[in-house]
């Protein structure tokens, strides 16, 4: 059967050895030497049991497949990006230990000037990496190379993340004001209303039906969102798909400033319970 997607329109890709060296260099031998290199020099770690080092790996592993077979990182797995893998996994580790840059989103209003020149240079640098793929997407089309993509669908999949943060922020919402559900009794109670003259017990139940909807209460725990930088830099990475130097540099700075955050404190989750 033909495929219904056009040729050159999905470019998802595994081969067995590329995806075993992936693992060993990303993962097998990045994630304990993380662990050890910043237990030597005292750098800000989890404590973390034998399990808990373990699935970080496995979810290392996982994450990984995933963004290994989407990104085509089977065309473009090399020695650059390893090397590149390397220095952002242990730079982006001493730019994290610096004093001034102990900081995360949820206190940028309380950065201090030199974390926000840290954070405006990295924006940039992002912004500029951003324009180079595109010029590189672009210049793909136009060559009619046979691992091109269209552009709408290269930049449409930034929606994807986008996506996944509305629904965090509708459960957001839901698990601290119950508004989903306080509508869902709205509607149901709208629904049961006859017009004709109620009776008793009608009465009765309408009258339980309000109380339920006054007395629906958040959940015991709030949450909150937390953007962790694995999930920023590992968004990124699968958008470094292209078989040239700066792209493979760009996917290793992604890779590793993803896995030091997994190394450094673990998979931590969008939504946060307080």
């Amino acid at each position: 059967m033909e495929s219904p997607f056009p040729a050159g329109s999905i470019n998802f890709s595994f081969e067995l050895l590329p995806y075993i060296y992936f693992n060993v260099a990303f993962v097998i031998i990045a994630y304990p030497l993380y662990r050890i290199v910043g237990g030597i020099f005292n750098w800000e770690l989890d404590k973390k049991t034998p399990a808990n080092l373990f699935s970080d790996m496995m979810a290392l592993v996982r994450y990984g497949f995933i963004v290994f077979v989407i990104g085509g990182y089977a065309r473009t797995f090399n020695w650059i990006m390893i090397l590149s893998f390397y220095i952002a996994l242990f730079g982006y580790a001493l730019l994290a230990e610096l004093p001034f840059a102990k900081q995360s989103l949820l206190t940028r209003n309380n950065w201090p000037v030199r974390m926000w020149i840290l954070f405006i240079i990295a924006v940039f640098a992002v912004l500029l990496m951003a324009g180079f793929h595109i010029y590189l997407i672009i210049y793909q089309n136009e060559s009619s190379s046979k691992d091109n993509i269209p552009i709408a669908l290269y930049l449409g999949c930034l929606i994807i993340p986008l996506i996944l943060m509305t629904f965090g922020y509708i459960f957001k919402q839901e698990q601290n004001t119950r508004f989903l559900t306080k509508a869902y009794l709205n509607v149901i109670r709208i629904f049961k209303r006859r017009p004709r003259i109620p009776s008793e017990n009608e009465n009765q139940q309408s009258q339980l039906d309000t109380e339920a909807l006054v007395q629906v209460q958040p959940f015991g725990k709030i949450a909150r969102i937390h953007i962790h930088h694995w999930q920023i830099f590992y968004t990124f990475a699968f958008f470094t798909r292209f078989d040239h130097p700066v792209s493979q540099v760009a996917g290793g700075i992604s890779l590793g400033i993803y896995t030091q955050g997994i190394g450094a404190y673990g998979p931590d989750d969008f939504l946060e319970e307080i």
